[in-house]
């Protein structure tokens, strides 16, 4: 009996164990980790962005954190975050909402914001702008 439940236990951690994140467009094709393994943040850098694609509404960026970003908000885009590696807080106005991969959010223009990674590999995000971001559009908020 011991044994049998020993086995159900171990099959049971195995189907639940997470899956490394894919994302079949753009830069991604290749997969997540060989993606970040040629776009590395930097040792000082707090947050890295790349676009990976986009489309006539929307650009999508693969979005690294290690830390915390700074207080910021889009004047004129809606930004929609899907985590797909680590954890962390996403500060979205007054609220505290922790994330995990698997988690999204969506970010209205003009709402402060930002995030702090937990854990030392930091988290890799998927976040899509729309309308598509081709102009830096973060400002920052006064005071912090």
């Amino acid at each position: 009996m011991r044994r049998l439940a020993l086995v159900a236990l171990v099959g049971w951690t195995v189907a639940c164990a997470a899956r490394a994140a894919r994302v079949p467009f753009g830069n991604l094709e290749a997969g997540l980790e060989p993606f970040l393994a040629s776009h590395p943040l930097d040792a000082d850098q707090a947050i890295r962005a790349d676009e990976i694609g986009r489309t006539a509404t929307a650009s999508y960026h693969v979005v690294q954190v290690r830390g915390a970003e700074r207080p910021h908000r889009h004047v004129t885009h809606d930004i929609t975050v899907v985590v797909l590696r680590g954890r962390g807080t996403l500060r979205l106005e007054d609220r505290a909402l922790p994330l995990a991969a698997g988690d999204a959010a969506v970010v209205p223009r003009g709402a402060p914001h930002w995030f702090a990674s937990h854990g030392r590999g930091g988290a890799v995000a998927l976040v899509a702008f729309a309308p598509p971001l081709d102009a830096a559009d973060s400002v920052p908020l006064n005071g912090r």
